[in-house]
């Protein structure tokens, strides 16, 4: 069975559903049905307080147990799993995804945080329990997975330069392809992502207006949303929001990228609450651009690639004559 997690720093996605990465243990013993993990002899609960952020999402086990929650519910939506598992066990192939700039230091150590040599992991779910086994564990690179997503609709391998920003929760990975080839030196990550500019808009509505603004109030003012504050303050937390766009945009000109010549493609949670914004900015631009108005997008690609290689695979296997073990 296939699962596809992407661990993002301000939400977890697969590739149907997505909820906050946020992660506590219960001191108490939880009522029935209610929607926590069971694993090791701790309860777990999600919480919308995100875990702060960890370059290496290795050093303790949330990100593990938030992957737990994200296999949980999507096991629990497929209804039929008592037809789908001999013998109780649930063998996955699990696809997970690091940002470009992390993806070669932390690859290995990421592969095996999850793989745990193959062993059995027995977990509850909402007090159903699991028996499962990663068979399999491919990291992805975030963005380009993405990228893999669209490019065939939108024939971008035929584009001579394009550039790929994925505006995360704490990372801004961007990338650019030449015909659809990965250029190494502009395959990067920046610690620019909407956690930076949560944080600004805090501190900015604090001092001047002595509230404590929670990030489902910024996003709800930034989007429109109907909202109980004054328009000063919401005019406000959209200034500072033009101020980061655009300061993020001239960053792109500070590494040497001319959006005059390339096919700009916009992914990530951080693009879509901000799309208005982008727009507005992108008016000194003479570039083309879009946005992926799908927060799963990277978590699509990378089962978009992992089939892609298993169908190659397949083809090598056919043409030698062997038998994959």
């Amino acid at each position: 069975m296939i699962m596809t997690v992407d661990t993002g720093n301000k939400m977890i996605k697969t590739d149907t559903l997505e909820f906050n990465a946020g992660v506590e243990i219960l001191d108490q013993m939880p009522g029935e049905r209610e929607e926590i993990i069971s694993y090791e002899g701790q309860y777990y609960i999600t919480t919308s307080r995100r875990i702060s952020y960890m370059e290496d999402k290795t050093e303790d086990e949330r990100y593990f147990i938030l992957t737990l929650f994200a296999i949980g519910k999507e096991l629990e939506a497929m209804e039929t799993q008592e037809r789908m598992i001999p013998n109780g066990l649930i063998e996955i192939e699990l696809l997970v995804g690091l940002p470009p700039a992390h993806y070669g230091k932390h690859r290995r150590t990421f592969r095996e945080y999850f793989q745990r040599e193959g062993d059995i992991i027995n977990f509850t779910y909402k007090n159903t329990p699991y028996k499962i086994a990663f068979s399999e564990v491919k990291v992805y690179i975030q963005a380009y997975a993405a990228y893999c997503l669209v490019a065939g609709q939108r024939q971008l391998s035929s584009y001579p330069k394009v550039l790929v920003i994925d505006v995360g929760g704490f990372t801004v990975d961007y990338m650019i392809l030449r015909f659809g080839q990965l250029e190494p030196g502009y395959v990067d990550s920046l610690e620019e992502g909407v956690i930076k500019l949560y944080r600004g808009i805090k501190a900015g509505i604090r001092q001047r207006y002595s509230i404590l603004l929670e990030e489902s109030d910024i996003d709800n003012i930034i989007t429109g949303k109907k909202v109980r504050f004054e328009q000063e303050l919401i005019g406000r937390v959209k200034e500072i929001a033009a101020k980061y766009v655009t300061e993020l945009l001239g960053t792109f000109r500070e590494l040497g990228i001319d959006f005059k010549t390339t096919q700009t493609v916009f992914v990530g949670g951080g693009s879509i609450l901000l799309s208005d914004f982008i727009q507005e900015v992108w008016k000194r631009y003479q570039g083309e651009y879009f946005i992926i108005n799908d927060p799963k997008a990277n978590a699509k690609g990378y089962k978009l690639q992992y089939l892609a290689e298993k169908k190659e695979l397949e083809a090598e296997n056919e043409q030698t004559g062997s038998v994959p073990v």
